[in-house]
């Protein structure tokens, strides 16, 4: 396609999209936990891919709805109505939907209510707080004029012998003999939706049904995360909720909402990269999606024009053009496609998506500073608490730590809870244990472009970590350096995340660094030994601030 018609298509995309912002009404809030959340594409891809099955929705929604994913890691119905909810509960406008599902970290404290007086605590019981905070949700939605749907817990990968999913997948700890209803988290959110007259999608038994179809070791190979029962892979995700979305239109709920495609489809429609210096680059994966195509396509073209390539694997290489073969039936392809300006700019192109007979145009807009006076740096720091980062007077970092002790031992900081004791069934992050770095400068504005981070496990090799950045110490929208990443026991394993976050006076990025132990454990030691970060900073002023 020539630069003129990409120009036009261009200019009109953007008037599209005005009218359809203002347009808006339909929107779609969610709340619940790591199941549904949404990852880092760049970084949870390949042999690491994860997505929530909330952040595959967008394939199923009609371009007008607007969906606003708000689950996060490691939440129950609890420890997420004490963290975000007062805030998210005043953005809530008549007419809105908001799906709610909790439930995976709920089971934490054994199936047993925590105290009410510590909101950092995440276990409910199914009966107990797990139904109050449900309750507490659906009302204050209800009194700001929104429209609240249950959905229950998805399964876990946990297979009896007779192939069908165990109890704990489904989310009955089942305790007590003979009785199945006592810790059973679907059951009690069942029986919440009919006291309370609202809706219910049933995940659970949605997504059991779905799993045992597929077995053991195709639902691991297709649907689950690699070396993990619980998160989702971008099949598993879409064909999740794919699940939700039928059911909803089966109970003649927001059919204006919803399309079920039936032929080859591209998502996002359109995409804009976040603002970034020339030189670097930046990736976003589109989702190339087939679902019940009864017509065999051979060959898919795809092609954009620089400083946009493209490639079927987030490591490369990255072309102009790129081609991939399908079949009928249920597809997913992955594409990557790379941003790297060279030149300050903004920079219009459109993505072609081609097959026999048919095109797709996907507008993609990115925009490149220059700081032509920028200077380098690089911060070098031990993590001991009473030690300054090698930087000068760039830099400064605080830290705090939170549900965990340190020492230090040889260059290195030995984190575990007190008592050195981890508990049972923690599969992602516990909000409550972390070390927190806070990085400010002096300066009017620096740049942060690169993270490294030295990191390690003593008596074990079930430590795993999460390291988010934010500008806001609520962690409402953060960026993801580290996802769910296994550490190495006995020695130190190397991690670095490419960025490009900007740091103004007196506005400190926190730096969240959480580790957990998937076992219950004693004398685990999470360790982190060295922290290295690199950015540019305008041209000092005189007085060399």
């Amino acid at each position: 396609m020539n630069r003129s018609v990409s120009y036009i298509l261009g200019i009109f995309f953007i008037h599209s999209c005005f009218f359809s912002v203002l347009c808006a009404q339909q929107r779609i809030l969610t709340i619940g936990d790591s199941t549904m959340a949404d990852y880092d594409e760049e970084i949870n891809s390949g042999e690491k891919e994860k997505r929530g099955w909330v952040q595959m929705l967008p394939l199923f929604l009609k371009e007008e709805v607007v969906l606003i994913n708000a689950a996060k890691n490691g939440r129950s119905s609890k420890s997420f109505y004490y963290e975000f909810w007062k805030d998210l509960r005043s953005t809530i406008q008549p007419g809105d939907y908001i799906f709610i599902q909790f439930g995976h970290n709920d089971e934490k404290a054994d199936g047993m209510d925590t105290s009410e007086n510590d909101p950092t605590q995440r276990g409910t019981a199914a009966w107990g707080q797990y139904h109050k905070y449900l309750t507490l949700y659906v009302n204050d939605i209800k009194e700001r004029g929104g429209y609240p749907i249950l959905f229950t817990p998805i399964v876990r990968r946990l297979f009896n012998e007779d192939k069908r999913i165990n109890d704990m997948g489904k989310h009955n700890l089942r305790k007590f003999a003979g009785n199945d209803s006592i810790m059973n988290y679907p059951l009690a959110m069942r029986s919440l939706a009919r006291e309370l007259n609202v809706p219910l999608v049933d995940m659970t038994q949605l997504t059991q049904n779905l799993v045992e179809e597929y077995g053991a070791d195709n639902s691991r190979q297709i649907i689950y995360a690699k070396d993990d029962n619980t998160h989702l892979k971008a099949m598993g995700g879409i064909l999740f909720s794919k699940l939700a979305v039928e059911n909803l239109l089966e109970q003649g709920f927001m059919a204006d909402y919803f399309l079920l495609p039936s032929e080859l489809m591209i998502h996002p429609l359109h995409y804009t990269f976040r603002e970034q210096p020339a030189g670097m680059e930046s990736i976003k994966t589109f989702d190339l999606l087939g679902l019940d195509m009864e017509k065999e396509i051979d060959t898919i073209r795809i092609n954009v024009n620089v400083p946009y390539s493209l490639s079927s694997d987030v490591s490369g290489p990255f072309s102009p053009e790129i081609e991939l073969v399908c079949h009928s039936g249920n597809m997913y392809r992955p594409v990557f496609v790379r941003f790297a300006p060279e030149k300050e700019g903004v920079y219009e192109e459109i993505l072609t998506v081609a097959t026999s007979g048919t095109e797709q145009y996907i507008p993609l807009s990115g925009r490149s500073i220059s700081l032509p006076d920028a200077q380098e740096f690089t911060l070098k720091w031990n993590p001991s608490f009473n030690k300054k980062p090698e930087s000068g007077t760039l830099l400064d970092i605080k830290t705090s730590v939170s549900g965990l002790e340190g020492s230090g031992e040889e260059n290195r900081q030995l984190l575990s809870p007190p008592g050195s004791h981890w508990p049972a069934g923690d599969i992602d992050i516990n909000t409550s244990r972390y070390l927190e770095l806070a990085v400010s400068s002096p300066l009017d504005m620096l740049y942060l472009t690169s993270f490294q981070f030295e990191l390690g496990a003593i008596g074990g090799n079930e430590m795993e970590c999460t390291i988010l950045a934010s500008a806001d110490p609520s962690f409402s929208a953060p960026w993801s350096l580290l996802t769910m990443e296994k550490l190495p026991d006995n020695k130190t394993g190397s991690y670095q995340a490419e960025t490009f976050i900007p740091l103004k006076k007196e506005e400190p990025l926190y730096i969240r660094i959480y580790p957990w132990y998937k076992k219950a454990a004693e004398q685990k030691f999470f360790f982190i030994k060295d922290v290295t970060i690199k950015g540019m900073f305008p041209e000092r002023d005189p007085e060399g601030r």
